[in-house]
């Protein structure tokens, strides 16, 4: 049964209740009358056992169909025609009882009638009209005949009259109750409507990747969605009434800036150690208004947003390089070549053999400039595969070891035994490999000996797995934090500075994230890696 025939019953059930009740306060009503016999209405005068034992009768047959009717459900079509054709024959004998069709009494049937054509339809609101149409004129021709009454224009035209009136009610109740069942439907089809449309919003809002808090005049949160929670590191999600600068007192600084002044540009901010930096924009719900009590507050991924923005600029770098790439390794090629055959010649001095090693060197970073350029620009697809974490960073180290030509330590603190992530595993390689030998040189420099950390775990705010790479170097100043991740940025005179750039966009590549984590002693980047079910 469908959740639409479900409503409609439940609709009718309620109205043949409603009329249970009616005839349970008319048969009382007509026995209170019969008792006290009233002198403006003349009820029971022509058979008064008759009309008693009627209306006793009535009345407890409304009141087994008041306890019917609360405690069990059955077909309703059937159980309205048994009830209005009892209501039909006990209002016949009260009638005949009463004298025939001159009492008030007949007026009665006017209600059973549009009753009958409210609850039934078509045909069978018909035919109970017509069923007391035929007990009105069983009474008339029965008072002409048995009683020699006579049939006289005025008892014709009376009992005329109630028959064409029953059905006149019939019909226009008929039309009423159509007309108020296609109201339902159309009003139950655009709620049905408005809530589809209500939880369809809600989906969107839900899944989109910008997070969304909305909040009220009191800066207390009214509603967020997943990517609010994850943004500001909530693992619970925002609870409806928090206030704001319960969430991020940051996130509370950069709202009353914007009051003040909705032009500044937001300042991003971490709201916990293991978050991403963020931005938060602001708008009314109401733009018109200026004092709408309703905000919308867009919180967004700063670095992802400067990552767009680098990836624009390299989009176009990469398009010029990829034209020019053949004309700058031709000539590279002639020189390298060229000094290799002058170094094979007996008539090079020690300090000429310098100079044609400065050459060759310059020429193969030229080269490795070349490549590292051309990889940004080609965006080499990835593969994700299903891994066990930990066995991968025992095998990676184990192989690392073997093919290092100098003696290192790389140090493991594996939490779990069983971390599943999703990716490409040349891609991951490349990416450790390239932050191992960052943090392996570093170490050096600090210490004389190189030491790395491998920590693997789960994060706490969001349970996503988690790969740390922490070397014994000096760290990173917080003055080169904002251009850490920037491609051709670098701190060393013979970087290319794509080596952090390229790793973090493998990640991405992943759905993984790359990210650097102050605080810790020398210098920890983290590899933060999708749920490995929910990769798409």
């Amino acid at each position: 049964m469908s959740q639409d025939s479900t409503r409609n019953q439940g609709a009718d059930w309620r109205l043949l209740q409603v009329y249970g009740y009616y005839r349970l306060f008319l048969a009382a009503l007509l026995l209170g009358l019969y008792a006290f016999k009233p002198d403006a209405i003349a009820i029971g005068a022509f058979s008064p056992a008759l009309f008693l034992i009627t209306a006793i009768g009535y009345v407890a047959a409304s009141i087994s169909t008041v306890i019917f009717l609360r405690w069990q459900r059955s077909q309703i079509p059937s159980q309205s025609l048994m009830l209005l054709l009892v209501d039909v024959v006990a209002l016949t004998l009260m009638v005949h009882a009463s004298g025939g069709i001159n009492t008030q009494l007949t007026l009665l049937f006017m209600v059973t009638i549009a009753a009958g054509n409210i609850l039934l339809s078509g045909r069978m609101g018909t035919f109970i009209a017509a069923t007391a149409t035929i007990a009105i004129l069983y009474e008339q021709f029965y008072y002409i005949l048995v009683k020699n009454e006579g049939l006289t224009p005025d008892a014709f035209a009376q009992s005329s009259i109630l028959g064409i009136s029953f059905f006149g009610v019939a019909l226009f109740s008929q039309l009423i109750a159509h007309r108020t069942r296609q109201g339902e439907a159309l009003a139950e089809q655009r709620a049905n409507d408005i809530q589809a449309l209500q939880r369809l919003n809600d989906q969107i809002i839900r899944r989109m990747r910008t997070g969304i808090i909305v909040i009220n005049r009191q800066r207390h949160v009214l509603l967020s969605n997943d990517a609010a929670n994850e943004l500001l590191g909530s693992a619970e999600g925002l609870q409806a009434g928090t206030a704001l600068v319960d969430i991020s007192i940051d996130l509370e600084a950069n709202f009353q800036a914007w009051r003040r002044n909705p032009l500044l540009r937001p300042v991003p901010f971490r709201n916990t150690h293991e978050s991403t930096e963020i931005s938060a924009r602001f708008a009314r719900l109401n733009p018109e208004d200026p004092n709408s009590g309703i905000v919308l507050i867009f919180i967004e991924d700063a670095t992802q947003i400067t990552q767009r923005v680098q990836q624009l600029k390299l989009a176009s770098l990469g398009r010029l390089t990829a034209s020019i790439a053949h004309e700058i390794r031709n000539p590279l090629g002639a020189i390298s070549h060229a000094s290799q055959l002058l170094a094979e010649s007996e008539h090079i001095t020690g300090g000429d053999k310098r100079l044609l090693e400065i050459i060759e060197q310059h020429c193969r970073r030229m080269n490795g400039i070349v490549e590292n350029v051309l990889s940004v620009s080609r965006r080499l697809p990835s593969y994700p595969e299903l891994l066990n974490l930990s066995e991968w960073i025992v095998r990676f180290r184990t192989e690392y070891l073997e093919i290092s030509a100098t003696p290192v330590r790389i140090a493991l603190e594996l939490t779990d035994k069983q971390i599943d992530v999703r990716f490409d595993p040349q891609q991951l390689h490349q990416v450790v490999s390239n932050l191992v030998m960052n943090g392996l040189r570093y170490s050096t420099l600090q210490s004389g000996f190189p030491h790395i950390r491998l920590v693997s775990g789960h994060q706490d705010s969001n349970q996503l797995p988690y790969l740390d790479i922490i070397d014994d170097g000096p760290g990173i100043p917080a003055s080169l934090l904002e251009h850490l991740f920037e491609p051709f940025y670098t701190t060393e005179a013979t970087g290319t500075g794509l080596g952090l750039y390229l790793s973090r966009e493998i990640c991405e590549a992943n759905q993984a994230r790359l990210d650097y984590i102050p605080g810790k002693s020398g210098a920890c980047f983290r590899i933060i890696f999708a749920h490995p079910d929910r990769l798409s």
